[in-house]
């Protein structure tokens, strides 16, 4: 079990610790075993106390370092506790791994073994090489007595780890043992303590590292044991540490909301009870809100990182729900992009949820922001509209990126036609010179390029590449590898043909790097401000579209 619970607390920090238990309690050394010890390992009380009676050294060690009282509090065996300290044993003996049999009591949970070895002198502050608390462990395996006994006999609620400078209080947390921490915090543990400030406290440095989804850069995330329970979604920890003064709008120093990470990590029924305790849903400090992140992660790409699986019992959609309840801004623009580790094109300063859930094709979301007083005509930074990604532009692989499967090709028609029906103009050009149909191109949709074409989209638009929405279904090199839709292309040529359109001269050679020529430092430029609407010389009117010469 203790392994368990250390696997996962590794998986929740990426911090290292316990090794040194995890020797005690793996395999038995194979050097040859004293007397003594064989008989407290075997159980045999009745052998331990004639030993005892003998005058056999209660101190001896094994090449490890364990002694017998290492083993009877390892083995929980209490009675054999009490010889042994009759007899004389250390209580705060350590192996060569610096563990305690106190260390042993608190991950055993042994309320019994950790009194009697307090009472003969163990030091309650004891820890380990890496800094890890008895009162953190304990904190971890949830036995309130232990935890209780350690704090009476003076243990500092408030010590921290090395690592990465957390405490039992988050341990706790973490773990979800509402009865821990009840008692901590009553044995005067910090609710509000964070790790990074006793970690750089401690080393003098900051560090970084992954917070749910996102990477984060300045000073390390800096959780609290309310964040970390929200991270991991235990709700009766989040309930608890609130009740007993944990903020409902504490943030990383990105400013990354408990509510936003509740979203970011599919904590739906957490991020549910935030919002009933008065989380602000307008809290976008970091570049979003929480909705933005809802909608994100409802069609996260296919084939990278595997989304989050909450815990809980509410879906997506009922927070969605909750948010727009509770006030949510459904027309918010982004300021700056997700990071989370997901292969991305789409410049997603200023998005708004309704951009994003078009990028998605996610119309069931999208007709909900509608209900809510969504702007369906808002554009990114980049004068990227709703039409233009659901149609596929900015997509980074067909198949890969959410909504972008070839199953998928339905529900985008459907979110194309909605959206052409909201007023979105099908000759609307980005500020590379996009249109929506080079989108439809790039998804490799036949159904959505003919809906297009009938609602006057031009067939030989060009983009800032120089290339026409059939340049891109024959073949082009963009998002690192060469693609090509054939049966898009084919489609694409047969409606230029029927125009008096020629495809001469359209076919990239060259296989051009679209991404080549583009950087993260175009969103980085682009955030806070909106680029200039193009001129109109450069937006052909829906009248001259069809059978109009190619653009030079």
């Amino acid at each position: 079990m203790f392994m368990n619970r250390q696997t996962l607390l590794l998986a929740i920090t990426g911090v290292m610790f316990g090794l040194a238990l995890s020797i005690v309690t793996a395999a038995p050394i194979a050097a040859a075993e004293g007397p003594l010890v064989s008989a407290v390992r075997s159980g045999d009380v009745q052998r331990v106390r004639t030993l005892l009676a003998g005058a056999a050294d209660v101190q001896v060690t094994e090449s490890d370092g364990m002694t017998p009282l290492h083993w009877a509090v390892q083995q929980d065996a209490v009675a054999m506790v009490d010889l042994l300290l009759a007899a004389g044993a250390d209580a705060s003996v350590s192996n060569h791994y610096g563990v305690t049999p106190l260390t042993l009591a608190s991950i055993n949970g042994s309320g019994d073994a950790v009194a009697r070895l307090l009472d003969a002198g163990a030091d309650p502050n004891t820890r380990l090489a890496d800094g890890e608390t008895v009162l953190m462990t304990a904190a971890r395996t949830g036995q309130v007595d232990v935890i209780e006994a350690l704090l009476d006999a003076g243990a500092d609620p408030n010590s921290y780890e090395q690592a990465r400078g957390q405490t039992a209080l988050m341990w706790a947390a973490a773990e979800n043992n509402v009865g821990a921490i009840i008692a901590l915090i009553e044995g005067g543990a910090d609710v509000n303590a964070r790790t990074s400030d006793l970690n750089a406290e401690q080393s003098g440095g900051t560090f970084s590292r992954e917070v749910g989804l996102t990477r984060e850069s300045q000073s390390g995330p800096s959780f609290t044991a309310l964040l970390f329970a929200v991270q991991l979604g235990q709700l009766d920890a989040v309930r608890a540490l609130v009740v007993l003064g944990g903020d409902v709008n504490d943030t990383f120093p990105d400013g990354t909301s408990a509510l936003v990470l509740a979203a970011m990590n599919g904590q739906y029924e957490v991020g549910s009870f935030l919002i009933d305790q008065g989380a602000d849903v307008t809290a976008a400090k970091q570049g979003w809100n929480a909705l933005h992140q809802v909608i994100r992660l409802r069609r996260t790409n296919v084939g990278h990182l595997p989304p989050p699986k909450g815990t809980g019992v509410l879906s997506s959609m009922d927070l969605i729900n909750k948010l727009i309840d509770a006030g949510v801004d459904v027309n918010a623009p982004m300021v700056s992009d997700f990071r989370d580790g997901y292969r991305n094109r789409l410049n997603r300063v200023g998005a708004t949820p309704f951009l994003l859930a078009s990028k998605n094709v996610d119309t069931a979301v999208m007709r909900v922001l509608l209900d809510a007083g969504a702007d369906p005509l808002v554009t990114n930074a980049d004068l990227t509209t709703p039409l233009m990604v659901a149609a596929g532009v900015d997509m980074w692989n067909p198949g890969e990126d959410g909504g972008a499967t070839a199953e998928d090709e339905p529900e985008a028609l459907e979110a194309v036609k909605m959206l052409v029906a909201l007023g979105n103009d099908v000759a609307a050009v980005n500020d590379r010179g996009e249109t929506a149909l080079h989108g439809a191109a790039y998804r490799g949709a036949p159904s959505i390029v003919d809906y297009l074409v009938e609602q006057g989209a031009r067939l030989d638009a060009r983009s800032s590449q120089g290339w026409t929405p059939w340049t891109i279904a024959n073949g082009v090199f963009y998002s690192l590898f060469y693609k090509e839709q054939p049966a898009t292309a084919d489609r694409l040529a047969e409606l230029m043909a029927d125009r008096g359109l020629s495809t001469d001269g359209m076919a990239d050679e060259l296989r051009t790097c679209f991404d080549c020529g583009r950087n993260r430092g175009n969103a980085r430029d682009a955030e806070g401000r909106r680029v200039a609407q193009p001129t109109p010389d450069q937006v052909p009117s829906q009248g001259d579209q069809q059978g109009a010469p190619p653009q030079e």
